[in-house]
Parts: structure tokens; C-alpha cells; sequence
């Protein structure tokens, strides 16, 4: 990814399942965090992340990327089983491959 904390991308998820359609990818403090986006059938709406903390819901994922250029995302790295390294960061650049 873009070398600079913020910079991002959202691209289809693995998954290939309907309520997990995307993932945001996050580049912060030199390393990725890969995030969830779920889409949520009955109120025709996404979130971010797995939904064991609460969530958020936005009406399409571009507003998830604005809302998020102004108000930090959390960070957990997977890794971390405790959640005690939990950063956060604000969208800053778009990734875009080629």
C-alpha cells in the first residue's frame, strides 16, 4: 500500500458472501489492518467490522469512506487477542491499482 497513515482501499472480500460483500484495507503506523464491511439485508445498510463491539451503520459504503476521512477509524490488529493495541486514524488517501 501507499506508504502514508490513512491511505486505503475497499475491494471485493474473498468471502464471496452476500452480507460480507467488501473489505476496507488500511494502511496505519506500517502495517494493514484488513476491515469487514457487512451489509445489513434488512435495513439495506453497511458496517464496519464483525459486529461483537457495537457498529454503525452508513447508507452505502462511500459515505463509510467520507464519515471516516474526518472521524478516526478503530484499529485492531488481529494478532492482538487482548484488543489492548488498538489504534486509531482518519481515511486520508485513496489507493487506486493499475
Amino acid at each position: 500500500m501507499y506508504n502514508k497513515n490513512g491511505a486505503f482501499m475497499v475491494r471485493d472480500s474473498s468471502k464471496g458472501i452476500p452480507d460480507k460483500p467488501y473489505v476496507l484495507l488500511v494502511y496505519n503506523n506500517y502495517k494493514v489492518y484488513s476491515i469487514q464491511i457487512r451489509y445489513l439485508e434488512s435495513s439495506r445498510q453497511y458496517t464496519l467490522g464483525s459486529g461483537l463491539r457495537g457498529y454503525d451503520v452508513f447508507d452505502s459504503v462511500p459515505h463509510i469512506i467520507e464519515i471516516h476521512k474526518s472521524i478516526p477509524l478503530r484499529l485492531i490488529d488481529g494478532r492482538d487477542q487482548s484488543g489492548s493495541q488498538m489504534e486509531q486514524c482518519i481515511l486520508t488517501v485513496p489507493l487506486i491499482l493499475r
